[in-house]
């Protein structure tokens, strides 16, 4: 494959899209078995959130350093140590005596977990530009909903088992570790100087990037777009089970559905790129994830209509995700592309940190079908404020 590094191997642009799809394995995998887990280690339905919210939030701290090694040690050595950190962490968590051995294990799991993305999206942001960026991301995020298919299929049939299995399945990493070691080549500046920058220097330069609005709000955009994700991905596995009566399989096989419909949208990027603009596009995604939210608490208890709900909502990402991924890789300037990309998915694993602790607390007062309407109207006025512009200018 022709890219502005020369001829590219196939097999490298697969391989950097199982990596993506990678990256979101700490949440999908694991979200089916929850409840199971919960029960292994006598933990109450409020305190079983954080298992996802742990490793997100130690994605969130660890990413900005990450950045930093991305841009200045180079992309193929951070996403290698990276898989090799979440394989080993992960296998580890099998053996945890208790809950708390298990958290402090998901959070070292999510320092190495949080690299895979941004390692993937910085590569094809080094390789493409123009249309075919946005192809290659749409690829991306198609390969990511595409995983997160199987991943939470996966996880449900694992834990119907065995809780530990769940994370057995992390040794994939390992494996892909080894391939990536032998195959994929360093594309990243070879500018000493960018290299040589003082740490000082390098964030003063980023601070400077972070100034401009239009990065500013790419940020948020991410941070919106993943609490909308586990507000989904962490309670509606308990939602299905105790509201409507279905098993933890079903959870998996209604996480499934919405993904497979992300990633076919996502795989027709440059299709509706023809038609909307990209606040077009991003607004749109936003609200029909919001609508998503509102329908949830509407279908009868145990109608398989609900299903209607995963639908909206895979549709809503695979139009949202990839127009904000090719986005951030366009703006970032090419000697801070890798801090730039890794903070934009800090800021996705703020949002994946802030939903279950908000909806957690917000549990303890109200029901979770009114959060679920509470989280619907975040999506629709989200969808406004960033189409308002667009619509101020007609």
């Amino acid at each position: 494959m022709k890219t502005r590094h020369g001829n590219i191997s196939g097999s490298v642009i697969a391989l950097l899209l199982i990596m993506g799809a990678f990256g979101v394995m700490g949440g999908g995998l694991v979200a089916p078995g929850l409840p199971t887990i919960g029960r292994a280690f006598d933990v109450s339905e409020e305190q079983i959130g954080l298992v996802l919210s742990v490793y997100t939030l130690a994605a969130a701290i660890s990413l900005p350093v990450t950045g930093y090694y991305i841009d200045h040690v180079g992309r193929r050595k951070v996403g290698i140590t990276c898989l090799l950190i979440d394989g080993f962490a992960g296998l580890a968590i099998m053996f945890a005596p208790n809950y708390s051995i298990l958290l402090f294990m998901r959070f070292v799991q999510g320092i190495g977990i949080a690299g895979l993305v941004p390692v993937a999206m910085t590569v094809i942001g080094d390789l493409f530009s123009g249309d075919t960026r946005l192809k290659v991301m749409g690829y991306l995020s198609g390969t990511i909903s595409l995983g997160a298919v199987l991943i939470p299929l996966l996880g449900g049939v694992l834990a119907s088992i065995d809780w530990k299995l769940i994370f057995a399945a992390y040794g994939l990493s390992i494996l892909l570790a080894i391939f990536l070691f032998f195959l994929l080549p360093e594309t990243g500046s070879t500018d000493t100087r960018v290299k040589a920058s003082s740490p000082l220097d390098y964030i003063s330069s980023l601070f400077l990037t972070l100034r401009i609005r239009k990065v500013r709000n790419i940020m948020i955009h991410s941070m919106i777009l993943y609490f909308l994700l586990y507000a989904l991905v962490v309670y509606l596995p308990v939602y299905l089970i105790v509201s409507h009566g279905f098993d933890e399989i079903f959870s998996g096989v209604a996480l499934a559905c919405q993904a497979f419909f992300s990633a076919l949208m996502a795989s027709r990027a440059t299709f509706i790129a023809r038609y909307l603009n990209w606040r077009k596009r991003a607004a749109l995604g936003f609200a029909l994830m919001g609508i998503c939210f509102l329908l949830l608490p509407l279908w009868p208890p145990g109608s398989y209509s609900i299903g209607l709900s995963f639908i909206i909502y895979g549709v809503g990402m695979g139009i949202a995700s990839p127009t904000i991924y090719n986005r951030v890789t366009r703006l970032s300037p090419p000697d801070l592309t890798g801090s730039v990309v890794a903070i934009f998915n800090t800021m996705k694993y703020v949002g994946m940190t802030l939903a279950p602790l908000i909806i957690g607390l917000a549990l303890i007062f109200l029901d979770l079908r009114l959060v679920f309407t509470a989280v619907g109207m975040v999506g629709i006025l989200w969808a406004l404020g960033t189409i308002l512009p667009d619509m101020v200018r007609f």
